[in-house]
């Protein structure tokens, strides 16, 4: 049985991961809105300076990949994790030592 403190930290991080979520999909929806530039591939072939389509794409997908959609992820998932549950909750990074 959840304490009230439980719910209460469980319904904030409900929230925080609504708002996460929230910002995951701006951000989608920019990296949807830049076109690739005609010479991403040969930026990315050749190794030359990126333009300012290639790194505005490169930086949004980067962030979506590695940061937003697993903190968004590990949120909702730990906004449920009950007690009978909490063993088998990893997140999907664990924090640096």
């Amino acid at each position: 049985m959840a304490t009230t403190d439980e719910t209460t930290v469980r319904e904030a991080i409900a929230r925080v991961a609504a708002m996460q979520r929230g910002v995951q999909q701006q951000l989608e929806d920019l990296l949807v809105r830049v076109p690739p530039s005609p010479r991403e591939e040969v930026i990315y072939e050749q190794g030359l300076p990126y333009d300012f389509p290639t790194e505005v794409r490169s930086c949004l997908e980067c962030i979506l990949e590695d940061w937003m959609r697993p903190t968004v992820q590990d949120l909702e998932n730990l906004s449920v994790v009950q007690p009978s549950n909490l063993s088998v909750f990893r997140p999907s990074r664990r924090p640096a030592r």
